[in-house]
């Protein structure tokens, strides 16, 4: 019974020094590792600043791919939230919400784990056009109990290594994507509307003059069939662009229309009448020369991939201004590019 009860003793005294120790243990943990990606902050901005994309680079989504994922409130910025529920053994169940985004610096978010408690996650971003520091980092309040606290010293080691693995899968996946910094471009998410038009379909070599030779040769051919038939034209001029590839340019020359010909079009007709798209598109209007819109597509390509934007068909270039009358840095042309 003696040696029973200094058993005892001593293990009430070892409990109550590890409670002490725990006690003085930090309460507060930060976990924090970092990578270089060779690409534009803008562009690891966008894929941070919301989940679209988040499962593709995720340290955690291949250890339970069966968990369910939901999405609520905008797909990007503040207000942004995605909360899981997998097998708790694995990913476990909890929410991640976006209340910080500050764009191409900062995205700052609350994690929610239920009864594992909560933590604060951040991405700081630096960097010019050819490369972002990423700082990921995390911070958790372990609580007033020893238990938390012993548990705060693993948090390191634990999180650290995911971290690692995540920040590795985000820069792979990065850097797969197009290298145009579309920091400056201002593109809308609009809702366009049906377009009777004339059209030609043509082609011509990947050289400027030719393609403005074509346009043109295509737009009096256009012309003619319009005036042959009363047709008003009712919008600006567009090309259709079917295909930019094999130092070919593929497109149809289109002039908007007041209505369908009261006679139908002949099959052997060159210019035929059709209707435009019809759905959600990206628009951006470009300023200036024609000559620099494909670095303007090249950014628009580039600003759709980060944001996991899908293509639902050729965009169009709409052509507001008459080069005959408009000095070239004032040109305005509406780039549209229709998306699932």
């Amino acid at each position: 019974m003696r040696v029973l009860k200094r058993i005892l003793i001593g293990l009430v005294v070892l409990v109550a020094l590890l409670a002490g120790v725990g006690m003085m243990l930090p309460r507060k943990v930060h976990v924090e590792r970092s990578a270089t990606i060779a690409a534009p902050p803008a562009t690891v901005f966008t894929v941070l600043n919301g989940f679209v994309q988040f499962n593709k680079w995720s340290p955690w989504f291949d250890l339970d791919p069966k968990a369910q994922y939901t999405y609520e409130g905008p797909a990007r910025g503040v207000g942004a939230r995605m909360s899981w529920k997998g097998d708790p053994k694995k990913s476990g169940s909890g929410s991640q919400e976006i209340v910080e985004s500050r764009p191409f610096e900062l995205v700052k978010s609350n994690l929610d784990f239920g009864d594992q408690g909560k933590a604060v996650a951040q991405f700081a971003l630096s960097g010019d056009a050819t490369g972002t520091k990423v700082v990921w980092s995390l911070d958790s309040d372990m609580g007033m109990g020893p238990v938390g606290r012993y548990f705060g010293l693993m948090m390191d080691s634990m999180v650290g290594k995911d971290y690692e693995k995540g920040l590795a899968k985000l820069k792979a996946f990065v850097e797969g994507m197009p290298k145009a910094d579309f920091s400056d471009l201002k593109v809308e998410e609009v809702q366009v509307s049906p377009v009777t038009v004339a059209y030609l379909a043509t082609s011509s070599s990947q050289e400027e003059q030719e393609i403005a030779k074509t346009i043109g040769a295509s737009y009096g051919q256009i012309g003619k069939f319009m005036a042959a038939r009363k047709l008003k034209q009712t919008g600006s001029p567009m090309t259709i662009n079917t295909k930019w590839a094999d130092s070919r340019y593929e497109f149809d020359a289109a002039i908007p229309v007041d209505r369908v010909p009261e006679t139908e079009v002949a099959s052997d007709s060159p210019v035929k009448i059709k209707e435009t798209y019809s759905g959600k598109a990206l628009k951006v209007i470009h300023t200036g020369s024609y000559h620099d819109m494909h670095g303007t597509y090249e950014k628009l390509m580039a600003y759709m991939t980060a944001n996991g934007y899908e293509s639902a068909g050729p965009p169009w270039d709409e052509y507001v201004s008459d080069p005959g009358n408009t000095p070239e840095p004032e040109l305005i042309t509406n780039i549209i590019m229709p998306i699932k």
